[in-house]
């Protein structure tokens, strides 16, 4: 019985793995993990405060077992899994000799170099609040963050004093200039608005701003399938951005739709250079042929005629290597 370790997909920035296990390998439920180091012959402990961030390395190695978790148990067409986070992976260095005890069972691994771990990772259970600062009324001065005393209302315009020579014709006069210049002024913004409003209402009903076909809610209102929305997203080339690709094939892969699932793989597969989703748009991840193979397999399962080309080609790609995933994926998904 072989134990694998890869990367979680949708997790991008890292910090997370998968444990696969032939089906039937875990109790229903959940189990705990343990972390052996075969070098030091030491088990690996949490150094992290409860409710503190995760730091990468410094590992705390002990000679007593720690055990994480328990881990739920995850059941698919692959086999048995457990999903670990950040208090494991920030810990371990790539190409560690370990041995991994999941329950009571011991398996020997060599911790892959395509998990990488998850800088600033919240240690699970605990939730920091963001504290919010309430923002200063019109009328209140804030010196740091120590209110004083109210401001008070800015004065208004000085008045106009009266003509000390005795003569109030000129006074007279301005105060009759200024309300007939505001009617004027009223009069024109009327006017401006009765010529053209109505004419720009009527160009903006004839002719609505239009959606942009290659933004993530056009492409994620296409319907019948990931197929389709893939047919849309080459059109798009270098219009959608590899983020807007990347949600929309992890969105479809989580429902098990087998164009989005080959997809994936191909983006694994180094064999397949899949213009233009790589070359074009710029969505691509390194050669990974048990990733690939693994996600051959699925979209095999789900339908797709194509994928069980592939997953012959990358099966024979898995047989000429040594790599411990490479056997591993071997084993749970080549005839």
């Amino acid at each position: 019985m072989t134990l694998t370790v890869h990367p979680d997909p949708q997790e991008r920035a890292g910090g997370y793995a998968f444990l696969q296990l032939p089906a039937g390998s875990l109790p229903e439920g959940a189990t705990t993990v343990a972390v052996f180091d075969a070098y030091t012959e030491r088990w690996l402990a949490s150094s992290d405060a409860p409710g503190a961030q995760i730091g990468i390395g410094d590992a705390n190695w002990q000679s007593e077992r720690v055990d994480f978790g328990p881990y739920d148990v995850q059941r698919g067409k692959g086999g048995d899994r457990l999903r670990i986070g950040p208090e494991i992976v920030n810990k371990l260095q790539e190409y560690a000799p370990l041995r991994l005890v999941v329950g009571d069972r011991g398996f020997d691994v060599s911790w892959p170099d395509t998990v990488p771990p998850r800088a600033g990772a919240a240690v699970l259970g605990g939730l920091q609040a963001v504290a919010r600062e309430r923002r200063p009324a019109e009328n209140e001065r804030f010196v740091g963050k120590v209110r004083t005393e109210p401001v008070p209302d800015a004065p208004g315009p000085a008045p106009i004093p009266e003509d000390l020579s005795g003569d109030d014709t000129g006074t007279r006069t301005g105060s009759l200039i200024l309300p007939i210049l505001v009617l004027v002024l009223a009069l024109l913004a009327g006017l401006a608005a009765w010529i053209f409003w109505p004419g720009d209402t009527e160009r903006t009903a004839e002719n609505p701003p239009q959606e942009n076909p290659c933004s993530l809610s056009a492409l994620q209102a296409i319907g019948g399938g990931f197929g389709n929305a893939e047919q849309a997203i080459r059109s798009c080339g270098a219009d959608v951005s590899p983020d807007t690709v990347l949600r929309l094939v992890e969105d479809a892969a989580a429902g098990q739709d087998g164009a989005a699932l080959l997809l994936f793989g191909k983006l694994y597969d180094k064999e397949i250079l899949h213009d233009p989703i790589e070359t074009g748009i710029g969505l691509r991840f390194d050669d990974d042929p048990a990733q690939a193979a693994e996600y051959y397999f699925r979209a095999a399962q789900a339908g797709s005629g194509e994928a069980h080309e592939r997953l012959a080609q990358t099966c024979l790609r898995l047989a000429g290597s040594d790599a411990t995933l490479d056997k591993g994926a071997y084993n749970d998904y080549c005839p």
